[in-house]
């Protein structure tokens, strides 16, 4: 909360939750930065805006009660999937609640749900450092998407088969992530393959293009003369085989996209007007805030 600025940053807030709810199942994990408005405002929006929050490690201070709600298990598909937040820690202002451990909730957490459902999903407020050093502890969850990291992962890289497949979007809203998932036999792991399909569409492009150069002859006697491209085609079919082979034994898969919300996307018209509205208003906001400041 910027001095001066806190009316505006309330109603950018409440914007962005009001929305968001109208938009079907869409889940906050409560972490850190969330309580910059304090802790009423987030109970009031859970019951005005019916936004879903979620915090498995959160309780009150007095009641030693849930502060939120823990879980949810959503169906699609003929899936059951369980989704349970959780957080490292918040701000030693926020006195109506208190953290538990977050390594033991989500041991708890895991053991209870992972018989429930067949794909199991943290979201995770913490810092790399405390994510890195507590992910073995975290076997058997099948994602992780984390908050309060300012990078992004990238599609290419490659997720250790032995460890939940862990995600971060960054922290301003530029990107989406989207997961295509493919599950054939609930009781087996599911296996990123969005390296491998990337390795083979990269790979055959390159080797299209190399084709070009003659397509009645094979690349090997094309280029026969030339041998860093012929160790070139060598790299890309060997490749493009160890690729398929791996997306052929993969009997669950997770393809993993990211979107980013650019210009190109196009804007539903009403929900634009809506953020047009409220930006004009936190201008005037900030102003009046401005002349309050000494």
């Amino acid at each position: 909360m910027v001095k001066g600025k806190e009316a505006s940053s309330i109603l950018r807030a409440k914007t962005v939750l009001e929305s968001t709810a109208k938009m079907g199942d869409y889940f906050y994990n409560v972490g850190e930065s969330d309580f910059a408005a304090g802790f009423q405002f987030l109970k009031e929006m859970e019951s005005s805006a019916g936004t879903f929050f979620l915090s498995s490690n959160l309780v009150m201070t007095e009641s030693g009660q849930l502060a939120f709600n823990d879980h949810v298990i959503l169906e699609r598909n003929g899936l059951k999937i369980g989704v349970f937040g959780i957080t490292s820690s918040i701000s030693d202002g926020i006195k109506e609640v208190v953290v538990k451990d977050f390594i033991t909730v989500a041991k708890e957490k895991i053991n209870k749900l992972r018989p429930q459902v067949d794909v199991l999903v943290m979201l995770l407020n913490s810092t790399r450092e405390e994510s890195d050093k507590a992910i073995k502890d975290f076997a058997g969850i099948d994602y992780i998407f984390s908050s309060r990291e300012a990078s992004r992962t990238r599609p290419d890289r490659i997720q250790k088969a032995d460890e939940p497949k862990r995600y971060c979007f960054g922290i301003q809203g530029k990107y989406i992530g989207l997961f295509d998932v493919k599950i054939a036999e609930k009781n087996k792991p599911i296996h990123d393959v969005t390296s491998a399909m990337m390795t083979v569409k990269i790979f055959e492009d390159r080797l299209n293009n190399l084709q070009k150069k003659n397509p009645n002859k094979p690349l090997e006697e094309v280029y026969r003369n030339n041998p860093n491209v012929l160790n070139m085609v060598q790299r890309f079919k060997t490749g493009v085989t160890q690729s398929k082979k791996e997306l052929k034994d993969a009997t669950n898969t997770s393809f993993y996209s990211l979107i980013a919300l650019n210009g190109t996307v196009p804007s539903e018209k009403s929900l634009l007007k809506l953020v047009d509205q409220t930006l004009d208003r936190c201008s005037e906001l900030d102003k009046e805030g401005a002349r309050t400041l000494p």
